[in-house]
């Protein structure tokens, strides 16, 4: 049990480094694309996420599904509204696949602001902000699948 936990001390860690580091290193240039999506989550220990967005790229836009778990102590339920930049995306494929971030937050019901930065395998990086309501309360590590409808 102290060899699982230790292990995801670490993941955890190694997590919330990355983020901070992307979070804080200077931009060289303005996003690319334009991103928004509209996410449920519920929750108790594991959470569970499901959405679905839009991006918009180069003149196009095209429809995004977005599912996500959570581990961690996180408790509740809520409902975000998410819109953002786009960074490093070269080709509207490349927004799909797993982002991953760290992330303590608290939320009341009447709703707070969250900003979030995610990043993926092909090092596209999504930079969020918006607002989220419900109740929702977690100190976890998790990801985010995209995928293109």
């Amino acid at each position: 049990m102290i060899r699982k936990f230790s292990l995801s001390l670490a993941v955890m860690t190694a997590v919330t480094m990355q983020t901070i580091f992307a979070t804080h290193a200077p931009a060289k240039a303005e996003g690319n694309a334009i991103i928004e999506m509209t996410i449920g989550k519920i929750g108790f220990l594991i959470g569970v996420s499901r959405g679905d967005g839009t991006v918009f790229f180069n003149g196009r836009q095209a429809d995004l599904d977005i599912n996500g778990l959570r581990v961690g102590l996180t408790i509740g339920a809520s409902f975000a509204n998410m819109r953002g930049e786009v960074y490093n995306l070269h080709q509207l494929e490349d927004i799909a696949g797993t982002y991953v971030t760290a992330q303590a937050s608290a939320v009341a019901i009447s709703g707070g602001g969250q900003n979030l930065v995610l990043i993926n395998e092909n090092n596209v990086r999504l930079v969020l902000w918006g607002e989220q309501r419900g109740l929702d309360a977690s100190l976890d590590a998790g990801g985010m699948l995209i995928t293109l409808k």
